[in-house]
């Protein structure tokens, strides 16, 4: 939150300065960039969701391991904390995770079933859920827990990965989609630089003014459609 509290009136004062020439224009800018705060939150929330599925995809490969050999859901929980070593630490949700579920089976006697779908839920993450439905069905119906938790395990980790794949991808273009949409921004900056007696005239009345505004709002919907043109869900 804090970077964004930073950012926003910093890039809306220095936006101010470059089309308007003037710190109030800068200082309105800077209140309307930050009305985008809830969309800055759904960013961080959609991340901090990814990172938490790429460890759920490690946690998946340490409970299958454990089930192979016999281990029940409490024990694998417990397991998956000494397998990871030093890869995560307590500062990790996985972990803050994994705890919190074995907290619940042990002090509250939750069943296994409970603590996962519970996670599951919590997480809004639909591989997790897709996880607890496979592991209830395979306990409710006494299947071989091993192998059924082996094969969710492969089926749900490749669709982790080709979606991380993908976000990959997707980032790549969307990276370079935002530097050709704000090429306009460095390219009034250069003019203002190298010449500013061709800039004058826009800070000096009021339809340069209005030009300006033109610019910047041309720009900022240019940018607008970028991201929603990259924005895919898998």
């Amino acid at each position: 939150m804090w970077k964004f509290l930073a950012g926003a009136p910093a890039a809306g004062m220095i936006l101010g300065k470059i089309y308007f020439d003037s710190f109030v224009a800068g200082a309105a800018l800077s209140a309307v960039f930050l009305l985008l705060y809830p969309y800055f939150r759904r960013q961080e929330e959609e991340k901090a969701k990814r990172e938490l599925l790429l460890q759920f995809k490690d946690l998946l490969y340490s409970m299958a391991a454990s089930f192979s050999v016999g281990r029940n859901m409490k024990q694998a929980l417990s397991e998956s904390l000494d397998f990871w070593g030093n890869t995560y630490g307590e500062t990790d949700r996985i972990v803050k995770e994994v705890r919190r579920m074995l907290r619940s089976m042990e002090e509250a006697n939750e069943t296994d079933v409970k603590v996962l779908k519970d996670f599951a839920e919590r997480s809004g993450l639909r591989d997790i859920q897709d996880f607890a439905n496979v592991y209830e069905s395979c306990k409710t119906t006494g299947g071989d827990m091993g192998r059924a938790i082996s094969r969710a395990t492969e089926v749900i980790a490749d669709r982790i990965e080709m979606d991380r794949e993908l976000r990959s991808m997707m980032a790549a273009k969307l990276s370079e989609g935002r530097i050709v949409g704000l090429a306009p921004v460095a390219l009034v900056l250069a003019m203002r630089t190298f010449a500013p007696e061709y800039m004058s005239p826009v800070y000096s009345s009021a339809s340069g003014a209005m030009v300006a505004l033109m610019s910047l709002g041309l720009t900022a919907f240019a940018l607008v459609m970028i991201e929603r043109i990259n924005r895919v869900e898998f």
